[in-house]
């Protein structure tokens, strides 16, 4: 990261696609090169996507305003957590004058420009908010330029295993992140814990690493004696989830792209063992479309949908009913990639 006595600015190449994010907030620099320090690159290209935000002291401050004639396109709220049982964030997304921009409220907000590439933020206070808060606008931003050059995500926990991707959709209480680290203490490389990329190229879909923090549960923790007994320097404190970084507990090498071979979607049994259940594609694909995040512009959502019809075309597909046998698991997947 270069840093001048204003302006924060840090080079990401993610997978071939040349970005440039800067910030006046020393704060949300930090967060953003944790976020994205697998990214970092010193190449400099005349023309990258770029993403700029500002640190404001207040909401009036922002030079942004939502013209009379915005559609509303969306309107949702994040996590209630605190005692206090506030959301942890509210969201108007708008399509105004071929801007797309997500009014966070209080927070702040975002206005995308596909026609340019870039995107400008403006958060309220940035060094008040904590880290997973601020550094999720930036998220927000990047998917949203990163979809219009071919590039998606969604929500779903991505391994590879000998060149073959195995994805695991799944909303929280359903087993993903559980059967994913069953997975990977067994030998799988990481991809990434909550957003892997995918492309489609030619015909084929390929899945890109993302690699994040891993959040879990006190009841994940309890299944695995490695997050049991980590020092407080591994697993750290979160809200409301602990969490940890694979390279700290699993040392091995990060995953590398690869073609998807297996799709689980997993559902937790009060059963002492796991079986999978074959899945139809058409059953496949319905199941996978919630967890894609939602689209605003027509065109890219035309584009993603046949990436992730591809997808499901390409990967064998299962309902995993997840008993209490956590650790047996890799016997019950590795053998579906061995016959891929």
């Amino acid at each position: 990261m270069s840093i001048t006595s204003t302006t924060n600015e840090l080079l990401l190449s993610i997978h071939g696609i040349e970005m440039k994010f800067s910030t006046n907030s020393p704060e949300l620099a930090d967060s953003v090169e944790t976020l994205l320090h697998h990214f970092v690159s010193n190449i400099v290209v005349a023309q990258p996507v770029r993403m700029q935000f500002n640190a404001v002291d207040h909401r009036r401050d922002i030079p942004v305003r939502i013209s009379e004639a915005a559609q509303s396109l969306y309107s949702g709220s994040g996590l209630v957590i605190g005692p206090g049982l506030q959301p942890t964030w509210l969201c108007d997304i708008y399509s105004d004058r071929g801007l797309l921009i997500a009014d966070f409220h209080d927070e702040g907000l975002v206005v995308i420009d596909g026609t340019s590439h870039t995107a400008h933020g403006y958060l309220v206070q940035p060094e008040l908010m904590a880290p997973d808060i601020r550094v999720s606008f930036v998220h927000f931003a990047m998917t949203e330029l990163l979809k219009r050059r071919g590039l998606y995500t969604f929500h779903a926990t991505a391994l590879e295993h000998n060149g073959k991707g195995v994805l695991i959709p799944g909303f929280s209480g359903r087993g993903k992140t559980t059967s994913f680290l069953s997975l990977l203490r067994s030998g799988y490389r990481y991809l990434s814990d909550d957003h892997p990329f995918f492309r489609l190229r030619e015909d084929r879909v390929e899945i890109l690493p993302y690699p994040l923090k891993i959040n879990v549960t006190d009841q994940t923790i309890s299944f695995f004696p490695e997050l049991r007994t980590a020092p407080p320097s591994i697993l750290h404190a979160g809200k409301p989830k602990r969490y940890f970084y694979a390279e700290e507990l699993y040392p091995g090498p990060l995953g590398g792209p690869c073609e998807p071979a297996v799709i689980l979607f997993p559902t937790v049994v009060d059963s002492p063992h796991s079986c999978l259940e074959p899945l139809a594609k058409k059953m496949a694909l319905e199941m996978i479309l919630p967890h894609s995040l939602l689209v605003y512009d027509a065109e890219v959502a035309r584009r993603e949908f046949q990436a992730l019809a591809r997808l499901v075309q390409q990967a064998d597909c299962y309902r995993l009913h997840f008993g209490r046998d956590v650790m047996d698991l890799p016997w019950l997947v590795t053998p579906l990639l061995e016959k891929c």
